[in-house]
């Protein structure tokens, strides 16, 4: 076992993880990819995730997003953390008037997550240790392209343009350094790429097929996330 993981292990007195997804698919990333990893590592304590109300498949309303915590996160033994995209963000997100184009992304994804934590903290009048903002850079496709290899794999090179995926994956050693413009975006790369590609259909498969290792090597800003959960539940 990974020495890095080695601590995380087989302490009875551990906290359920609840992670409140943006979509279906990341609901179904969170059940099918993370529980197992972390069941893996011994982190056998209940491992929780739903969507978030009114979603309809993407983020409309901070408000609903910080309901959601708030319904949770007084529960005793309890880990709350949430896993939202960047990419369209809607604009009442707490910290969203601070964003400057002279930040990068991964910095304008800490300061939100940091203001979304002082809002909850400030609205409620007390320190919410046990809770871990997570918004994803740039969405959840990002962890698709962590899997190129997985994309090769489950589809025939006819079925999609596999120069055009290797250029991006050459381009973008980091997948979260892939830009969230309206044209080339992780998902509309995607969907050009792979023509049939279906994100509830394909993306858990694509990278079931590899494995989290892939999404860990390639990913920093998702390992941290995923180090902070793991290290607050022992």
């Amino acid at each position: 076992m990974d020495k890095k993981y080695h601590q995380w292990t087989t302490d009875p007195t551990m906290k359920r993880l609840v992670i409140i997804a943006e979509g279906e698919t990341e609901e179904s990333f969170v059940n099918n990819i993370l529980r197992p990893f972390f069941c893996s590592k011994g982190l056998y304590n209940t491992i929780q995730c739903f969507k978030t109300k009114h979603s309809h498949g993407g983020m409309s309303k901070y408000s609903y997003i910080k309901k959601d915590i708030l319904n949770t996160i007084y529960e005793s033994d309890v880990v709350v953390s949430m896993m939202i995209d960047f990419y369209r963000l809607p604009s009442d997100f707490p910290g969203f008037g601070e964003l400057s184009n002279s930040q990068t992304h991964q910095e304008q994804a800490d300061l939100l997550e940091t203001r979304i934590k002082e809002d909850l903290e400030e609205t409620q009048n007390q320190r919410f240790e046990n809770f871990i903002p997570y918004i994803q850079l740039h969405e959840f496709e990002t962890l698709v392209f962590a899997s190129a290899n997985g994309i090769d794999i489950l589809f025939d090179r006819d079925e999609i343009d596999f120069k055009g995926l290797m250029n991006v994956v050459e381009e973008y050693p980091n997948p979260e350094e892939i830009n969230n413009y309206p044209d080339t975006a992780p998902s509309v790369r995607l969907k050009k790429l792979i023509p049939g590609y279906n994100k509830v259909l394909h993306g858990i498969d694509i990278i079931n097929t590899v494995g989290i290792s892939e999404l860990l090597e390639k990913c920093p800003r998702f390992k941290t996330w995923i180090e902070s959960m793991a290290e607050a539940l022992v």
